[in-house]
């Protein structure tokens, strides 16, 4: 994508001494924090900051394992990610007082107040101001999956809790990802760049003076009949311990993964099939969607060589820029076109086809890659 990507591609390594598995060639931490500030996708734009409802119940899940760790109604909270201040927002509802949002997007700290009247400061794990600041509980949900420099940034989580804080801290869990459902390849997002088992999270922080206190693995739902393997944990910050712990090789990740490639190439084989057809056909198309389901796609199958007269994409961040020298529209912008739409996506798929139909009244012929709860339209 013209003036947003953020790397092509890694070499995903596991560690032979502890076995946790990453993404090699990436570029610095630098990098990386730009990228989130200037190509947030967790604003939600589209809906004027409103969190869908699959984020709102995953906000509800959330909630209700932390609040038993949260039993004075002014232990200082602080999430790091926060995006719109939705978790904050229900922290609030739930009696909480002292509450703060640290993220990377402008746009994101700018509807968290706006919406929930929430103070968010626009920062990276790696330039947060709040030095001299104490809190009682840090959240980390879905973070720690993006971060490169892993080591610094525990230790500065280290240094913001009081005596005996707690984090709550949420990734995806590699070592299952073959158990959830979505696009294949998808957890292998140029955005996720650590792959975490519930050892190598654990060892993560053992290593650095933290205490598990709580732990489970499940199955959550991202999308319409899709869902993603997730690890919730609890750390305690400890006093200095007089021995370095003992830390446990994962051996269950490299496994999990190499699991989840083999499931992975049995679906893509039907898709690759489908791109093969759409590019031999040489009839124009339009592809909804710009984000790592349609990058992996343009890289490692026919779809480049099909007929794209645009892409469309729904965060303004993205509209106006090229991918692969096309222009990326807005979805309004497709009135009067008569091209097909490919829904390269498979979390939004029906949500997609939903707005096609319903929002923007179109009557272009939809071409579905995963069959949910309504068969793929012919291609031909």
């Amino acid at each position: 994508m013209s003036n947003g990507s953020l790397l092509n591609g890694y070499t995903v390594v596991t560690c032979e001494d502890c076995g946790f598995c990453f993404a090699d060639e990436i570029p610095d931490q630098a990098v990386l924090d730009a990228y989130y500030e200037n190509m947030s996708k967790y604003e939600h734009q589209e809906s004027k900051g409103r969190d869908s409802h699959d984020d709102c119940a995953r906000f509800q899940h959330v909630c209700s394992i932390i609040q038993p760790f949260l039993r004075d109604p002014t232990s200082r909270i602080l999430e790091i990610g926060c995006a719109n201040g939705g978790l904050l927002a229900l922290l609030i509802q739930h009696g909480f007082t002292d509450l703060l949002g640290v993220d990377p997007s402008p746009a994101s700290a700018s509807v968290a107040r706006k919406l929930h009247n929430i103070r968010v400061l626009t920062a990276t794990l790696s330039n947060m101001p709040l030095a001299g600041q104490l809190f009682d509980f840090i959240i980390l949900a879905g973070v720690l999956e993006h971060v490169r420099d892993l080591d610094p940034v525990v230790i500065r989580l280290r240094n913001l809790l009081a005596p005996l804080g707690q984090l709550y801290i949420s990734v995806p869990d590699a070592s299952r990802y073959a158990a959830g459902e979505d696009a294949p390849f998808q957890e292998f997002s140029i955005e996720h760049i650590n792959f975490f088992g519930p050892k190598s999270l654990e060892n993560l922080f053992h290593a650095r003076g933290f205490t598990l206190q709580y732990y489970a693995q499940e199955l959550m739902r991202v999308g319409h009949r899709t869902s993603t393997s997730v690890i919730h944990t609890i750390f305690q910050k400890a006093t200095p311990a007089a021995s370095q712990p003992v830390l446990v090789r994962d051996e269950a990740t490299a496994l999990g993964l190499a699991a989840y490639i083999e499931a992975s190439q049995q679906v893509d084989a039907q898709i690759q099939e489908i791109m093969k057809t759409l590019a031999t056909s040489r009839q124009p198309i339009i592809v909804w969607g710009t984000g790592a389901h349609t990058l992996r796609l343009l890289a490692t199958s026919r779809l480049k060589d099909a007929v794209i007269t645009a892409f469309v994409d729904s965060n303004p961040i993205y509209q106006s820029k090229g991918l692969n020298g096309i222009r990326i529209i807005a979805p309004s912008d497709l009135r009067g076109r008569t091209e097909p739409i490919l829904i390269s996506s498979r979390a939004y798929q029906e949500d997609i086809a939903r707005q096609v139909r319903d929002d923007l009244k179109l009557p272009n012929r939809l071409i579905r890659l995963y069959q949910l709860d309504i068969l793929r339209e012919e291609l031909l």
